[in-house]
């Protein structure tokens, strides 16, 4: 069968379609990954794809969902924000007090961000990427998609967007506290900010995935800053009225 490597996505590991199918190097979250989407097919959580197995390559097989990601608000249409919240909170409660989530609150998808979701028309219908899955807890899940989804320094967004899209976004997801949202998105922030820094000080990395983490670096400080200096906005946006 004919494979198209397909680009997109937040990974570094080869992915190709072939057919209705996608065919996904494996890696150390696989297995995981694997018996959270049986379990999420068998609960009827309909926002991920099937996994359908172990080719003969020894690639992870999952079933193939059309559309596109993003990467700035132009590409998404009305109403995406609040539906993208929707879809990170029903994963929440398809996996709370399961065995998955392994004492935590819920499974996390991990990298909820508009680089691993599948938009059609504008409109998100599916996360992918599962590798990153694991138990935890909810604000940290949401915290990085609020960030990624709607906090951006470059792209010429203005910030009072920015601010509509987060109180979207906030209120498709449901009650979250503004301060308690704004701090988990800076915690993921400073996260990525040291962890690539580590990267990029480590002389047994490539010299490719040292200049990653430099971009990756920047970006987590920059967008971090834009919430600090943008915080009593942002607090209002998110504020509770009615």
């Amino acid at each position: 069968m004919t494979e198209e490597l397909l680009t997109g996505g937040n990974n570094a590991l080869q992915v190709a379609r072939a057919g209705d199918t996608v065919r996904r190097t494996r890696d150390a979250g696989s297995a995981f990954a694997a018996r959270v989407l049986t379990h999420l097919v068998s609960v009827g959580y309909s926002h991920a794809p099937r996994y359908l197995g172990i080719d003969e390559h020894g690639r992870d097989i999952l079933s193939f969902i059309p559309g596109t990601t993003t990467d700035h608000p132009t590409q998404r249409a009305q109403g995406a924000y609040a539906a993208g919240g929707r879809m990170l909170r029903e994963l929440h409660e398809a996996t709370a007090s399961h065995v998955l989530s392994a004492g935590r609150e819920c499974v996390m998808h991990g990298d909820p961000g508009p680089f691993n979701t599948i938009f059609q028309q504008g409109l998100p219908v599916a996360f992918i990427d599962w590798s990153s899955c694991r138990p935890g807890d909810r604000l940290d899940d949401l915290g990085y998609m609020a960030w990624t989804w709607c906090i951006q320094s470059q792209g010429r967004v203005p910030i009072a967007e920015q601010a509509r899209h987060l109180r979207e976004l906030r209120d498709g997801y449901g009650t979250v506290e503004p301060a308690h949202l704004l701090g988990a998105m800076v915690r993921r922030q400073t996260h990525i900010a040291d962890m690539e820094a580590a990267n990029i000080a480590d002389p047994t990395l490539t010299p490719a995935r040292r200049r990653h983490a430099e971009a990756a670096m920047a970006w987590a400080t920059a967008d971090r800053e834009l919430i600090h200096r943008h915080q009593p906005l942002l607090l209002s946006a998110l504020q509770w009225t009615g």
